[in-house]
């Protein structure tokens, strides 16, 4: 039988990265979290961690994981049924992996009803929108928001709806490095910002509206609110989601620089089939208010 206290810690080493902070996370030595490890491995005959800088759980060890977060819902679960009253008064924490342009707009105001009527606490992890599924696959998360369209194996998906990104700048940028209008060689020498070196959504629009497949500078910015800054300070052009967008377009403070083009990025909930009722109750509150906030029409998307 797995024994819960080395799955947490398996847990611990897998989130901080390492064996001391782990520790430190724990309340214990970091020999007794290496001893945890090793009994672990010692009853499964194989690795759990690598023992690199930073530690990360191999192929058994994010099965692991997943085992561990799909326990620790059925406990809660349990624990509220068994004593309702009781956990009323307690706070439950649960992970979820969140992409930023959705924690930037919409994703707060639909899950706020539910942190505060069942005393939840979120541990929020970012990623970009094509990659928070990993977040889930390696056990990190219970669930995710996401573009993958497809279910992970043990787990359920459910469509939110679309985003939908215009291609902005403003005024000066254009008449600066677009004074003949966008071409490739002006898409060639005009600074955009990307979330990550994994985003690639900024040139899957450009193949889609401008043909254009080669490389570009950019700006690498985590944060929504990064991208719409840098934007409207004159110093790139890039994908906004138009819900990020205040009077900007009327105002005249920014230009669609390819007008009547656009991407829309449908998004997913992902989480596993054991389920909790917290995390059924967010999976109703976010399905509740993405029906009528993000487009449900059929997205348009760019090229793969």
């Amino acid at each position: 039988m797995l024994d819960p206290r080395q799955l947490q810690t398996l847990a611990a080493v897998a989130e901080t990265g390492g064996f001391d902070k782990a520790a430190k996370k724990l309340f214990l030595t970091q020999s007794a979290v290496s001893q945890r490890i090793r009994q672990l491995e010692e009853l499964l005959g194989q690795p759990v961690l690598t023992r690199t800088v930073p530690a990360e759980a191999t192929e058994t060890g994010r099965q692991l994981l997943q085992h561990y977060q799909q326990l620790l819902l059925m406990e809660d679960q349990l624990l509220q049924k068994l004593n309702p009253a009781t956990r009323q008064r307690e706070f439950t924490t649960l992970a979820v992996g969140v992409n930023a342009d959705s924690l930037a707009t919409w994703y707060m105001q639909a899950v706020a009803p539910v942190l505060s009527e069942r005393d939840l606490l979120l541990d929020i992890v970012v990623d970009d929108q094509d990659h928070t599924h990993e977040l889930m696959r390696t056990g990190h998360v219970i669930g995710c928001v996401g573009t993958r369209p497809v279910p992970i194996q043990g787990g359920i998906q459910h469509y939110l709806g679309a985003m939908r990104y215009l291609c902005l700048a403003t005024p000066s940028f254009a008449a600066r490095y677009f004074p003949d209008g966008v071409d490739h060689a002006a898409l060639a020498r005009a600074p955009s910002i990307l979330f990550s070196r994994k985003d690639a959504v900024q040139g899957q629009f450009l193949r889609q509206a401008a043909g254009y497949d080669g490389s570009f500078p950019s700006f690498t910015i985590p944060s929504a609110q990064g991208f719409v800054e840098l934007t409207r300070q004159g110093l790139a052009y890039c994908l906004l989601p138009e819900l990020l967008l205040e009077d900007d377009l009327a105002s005249g403070k920014l230009i669609d620089l390819f007008p009547g083009q656009y991407i829309d990025i449908p998004l997913y909930w992902h989480h596993w089939r054991v389920e909790s009722q917290l995390s059924h109750a967010l999976t109703e509150a976010m399905l509740d208010y993405c029906g009528q906030y993000l487009r449900q029409d059929k997205v348009k998307q760019a090229e793969q």
